[in-house]
Order: structure tokens, then sequence, then C-alpha cells
């Protein structure tokens, strides 16, 4: 069996689309270990249950510690979050680390990663995926969600 592509990605938001981005990568083998971080206790148990992610941590939790030697960091938040997590990333992200997010405008989380990535802001690729359902929550990931779907990068 071939080494995965990534030992660990952080996954900021492991709802839908969070969840399934992180469970295409599992399926693929192309991930040895996922990091859920989120608000909702019972949806991170439900990412953990479901095997979307192997470890959780509540926002409020030490979760930052898991940034440092993360290959890559996913935020998959509302927009209006992004600009304090891009700030509390800012402080604990590793130096090869690759960042992007899954947010559905680009303007305010480009702004938001300008004024607060500094040095790591040239690791950022800002993305939209094409993909989605009516639900949400972990409960909805599933692993073929992105599949012949797009996704707009934009620098």
């Amino acid at each position: 069996m071939a080494e995965p592509l990534l030992s660990k990605l952080v996954v900021i938001g492991v709802g839908l689309i969070g969840g399934s981005f992180a469970l295409a990568l599992k399926q693929a083998q192309a991930v040895r270990l996922v990091v859920g971080v989120g608000r909702s206790s019972r949806n991170l148990d439900i990412a953990r249950r479901l095997g979307i992610a192997d470890r959780t941590y509540n926002l409020g939790e030490g979760w930052t510690g898991e940034l440092r030697d993360a290959d890559l960091i996913m935020l998959a938040t509302p927009v209006g979050q992004m600009p304090s997590l891009f700030q509390t990333i800012a402080r604990h992200v590793g130096r090869s680390s690759v960042l992007t997010d899954a947010g559905s405008t680009k303007r305010d989380v480009i702004a938001a990663a300008r004024s607060h990535l500094g040095g790591s802001l040239s690791r950022f690729v800002a993305g939209h995926p094409i993909a989605g359902t009516e639900h949400s929550g972990a409960a909805a990931a599933f692993d073929s969600l992105y599949r012949d779907k797009a996704v707009v990068l934009t620098p």
C-alpha cells in the first residue's frame, strides 16, 4: 500500500463540506490522520463515530497545537467566522502547512487572510467547491460529494 499523500489534515468545520472533504481523502487513502475542530460537541461526536475525524476538539479547547505539523488545514466554516480563525491559525500554523477554505464568498475571506495570516499568506489557497446539498452537519457528509464537481481556486 502506498504512503498517504498527507500525514495530517485539520478540518475546521466538520459539517457537510468539511466532513465530505475528509471522507473523500480517507476513502482514497490519501491522509493518515484527520483532526476535526468545531463548535458543537454533538456534531464532533458524530464526526468521530462516522469515521470522518480521528480526533476532535471544540473551538474553545487546545486544538491549536494540532496545526504545527498539519500538512493541510481546511476552513469549512461560515465566512463570518474566518477572520478570527485566521488570526488564531497565524500564531500556530506550521512552516510547511498549506491552508485552504471552502467559503461561499471570496472577497471577505481573502481580505481576512491578508489581514491576519502574515508570513503564512503565501500558503493560503482560497477555494469554493461547487458542491453541496440542502443538508448540514457531519451526519450529512459523504465521500463522493466532490466527485465530478468543480472547485474554484482563487489567488
